[in-house]
């Protein structure tokens, strides 16, 4: 009883956090008011008019005197031209209708899309930490179409039907009440029997939809680490593996498919003892006198028109819950909690004073008693303090896992900390707006990514535009040493790189990527591990680079080399989250610690 009770919360949590993502889809389509009012006056005016034409069907019948044998064409004629006016005139405002729509739709996704990923480029590492990119690359392409569908397409359906049920409706009730109270047994029926299919359905309907992210997520992992895989000649693991989930796909859409394709053939069932229903009672009433065949004929093109909506519209819930589970999933995003600008303690005193700004930093860096855990109760930092003081080479070194990238992530603030304090230049970097504070670094990692384009476009992409223009990227390029290896590409500067610059060595890309930090010229340099995939001739010529790059600024540099770092200011050796030896090269050589330790392994290692 208690499980039950706990997924009826679920559901109820889920039900509620849909209709909120559909609040937001109507606040979304609702900026084109002016194409919607017109889409919904096009709509009444066409379905008014389209309600005339049975009651001109049963004017036509009529037009037979059965009792005499004679036809009055004059009255057949004229209002075979009406429905023929009313229908070309339908026909021009349903047009209309849809390519408002259609119109407002491509509208609505392209304020989503553009919405989505600017919010993607504002949220923190952590949520691409918990989720993966496939999942993500699936919400923007195939989620935000399945909303352009309901959009453009099921909106309409939904409107036009409310407005074809009540018109009919009115209008079987003032041709025959009587026969109208057929559909107080048959309306519920239809609406019980869709609520109990779209609530199975709806439940398949999302595991499909986890499973569809899930199959994206696995075939971009595997297409991106294909070196990797074929290295291990796990090929045939992958391909099983792959094969699961489609056939937990398959299977989950086979169940939701099959589920949604009852309902049909159900509703049409009782649509069609409707008309049973109607012919046997309308029969009664012709032969008693109280009503004419025509009107017989009106009644029943007007019931197929109340039922026809109402089968649509049971038919397109179904769909629309593929469609909210793909809102869901969109909002999600745009609902996440993007990285905090600045980070104001919530006090009475806390206003817009508390904000800072720094637009060229001096370099010092001050790490004052920092705790951090990525998880709660398992810290990685424990009470770290430290300074760098402008202009030193600081190296940070340490077994993986010693929390040694932590401590940049942090000064990046891709994550914040959980007490003490972090400041460049005796500034606290929680008040510093983000764009202040990152552009006070710039980064080099292990695997740097370069983008698709030309080598100068790589080189300049976070460039200021005063250090952007193609000859002072050269002058710039040659006065760290680099000029002569862009030049020996097949095109120079204007080589074109293409799947993560698929033709160079990791060497080479290293090389793009710290030229396109030192035109950035930021006043605190990063090195993460930069030589630690390239081989001891290019680790010395990325030294070289980096150290004509960095000369004159503050620059952290992580690794695990050691031998690149000897000539560091400073050299501060992590364990287990805390500093436990600070010095220079000689200093923790004749401390005879762990860095001594560290050092004399990895010279065993190369003998």
């Amino acid at each position: 009883m208690a499980k039950k009770s706990k997924m009826t919360e679920h559901e109820k949590h889920i039900q509620k956090r849909r209709v909120g993502s559909l609040l937001q889809l109507i606040k979304y389509i609702l900026r084109y008011k002016l194409m919607i009012a017109c889409v919904i006056i096009s709509v009444l005016a066409a379905n008014v008019l389209a309600l005339i034409i049975p009651e001109l069907t049963g004017v036509m019948v009529d037009s037979l005197n059965i009792s005499t044998g004679t036809i009055d064409f004059n009255q057949l004629l004229i209002n075979g031209l009406y429905i023929i006016a009313v229908t070309i005139a339908v026909w021009i405002l349903s047009v209309i209708q849809n390519m408002l729509m259609l119109k407002t739709a491509q509208n609505v996704v392209l304020d989503l899309r553009h919405d989505v990923f600017a919010k993607l480029m504002k949220l923190p590492v952590s949520y691409f930490d918990n989720n993966t990119k496939g999942n993500i690359i699936s919400i923007i392409s195939v989620d935000i179409d399945n909303i352009s569908d309901t959009v453009s397409s099921d909106a309409i359906t939904l409107i036009t039907g409310f407005v074809t049920v009540v018109g009919s409706l009115f209008m079987m009730l003032a041709i025959s009440p009587v026969m109208a109270l057929i559909f107080v047994v048959t309306v519920p029926a239809m609406f019980i029997s869709a609520r109990i299919i779209s609530k199975k359905s709806r439940k398949l309907f999302r595991v499909k939809k986890n499973c569809f992210g899930e199959l994206c997520g696995y075939a971009e992992e595997m297409i991106t680490a294909q070196k990797t895989v074929k290295v291990y000649g796990i090929e045939k693991f992958n391909e099983d593996r792959f094969f699961e989930i489609s056939s937990r796909l398959k299977t989950s859409g086979a169940k939701a498919e099959f589920v949604s394709s009852t309902m049909m053939p159900i509703l049409n069932g009782i649509n069609n003892l409707n008309f049973t229903l109607i012919c046997a009672i309308g029969a009664f009433l012709v032969l008693s006198g109280r009503l004419s065949i025509g009107n017989i004929s009106s009644f029943v093109l007007y019931s197929k028109k109340f039922a026809h909506p109402i089968v649509d519209t049971a038919n397109i819930i179904n769909m629309l819950q593929s469609s909210l589970a793909a809102c869901d999933r969109v909002f999600s995003i745009l609902n996440a909690d993007a990285e905090p600008d600045v980070l104001i303690p919530e006090t009475s005193s806390a206003s817009k004073d508390s904000v800072n700004s720094l637009d060229r930093a001096k370099g010092k860096v001050e790490f004052e008693h920092v705790n951090f855990s990525y998880i709660e109760d398992k810290p990685v930092l424990k009470d770290v303090s430290f300074t760098i003081n402008p202009g030193e080479t600081v190296a940070i070194v340490g077994a993986t896992g010693s929390g040694k990238t932590t401590i940049v992530s942090l000064l990046l603030r891709f994550y914040d900390i959980n007490s003490g304090k972090i400041k460049i230049d005796g500034i606290d970097i929680g008040t510093l707006p983000l764009a202040d504070l990152r552009k006070q670094y710039a980064m080099v990692l292990q695997d740097s990514w370069l983008f698709e384009g030309t080598v100068m476009e790589n080189i300049t992409y976070a460039a200021p535009k005063e250090r952007s223009d193609p000859d002072t990227v050269r002058r710039l390029c040659k006065q760290i040493e680099v000029d002569d290896f862009i030049e020996s590409l097949s095109n120079g500067y204007d080589t074109v790189l293409h799947s993560d610059s698929g033709g160079l060595s990791q060497g080479q890309k290293q090389l793009i990527n710290i030229a396109r930090t030192f035109l950035c010229d930021p006043p605190i340099f990063i090195l993460d591990e930069a030589t630690s995939s390239v081989d001891t001739q290019t680790e010395a010529k990325i030294k070289l680079v980096t150290d004509n790059v960095t000369r004159g600024k503050t620059s952290i540099i992580i690794a695990h080399r050691l031998s690149t770092i000897i000539n560091a200011d400073k050299i501060m050796v992590m364990r287990h989250g805390e500093i436990i030896e600070v010095g220079s090269h000689s200093q923790l050589i004749e401390k005879g610690g762990l860095y001594k330790t560290l050092y004399e392994s990895q010279f065993a290692e190369l003998d």
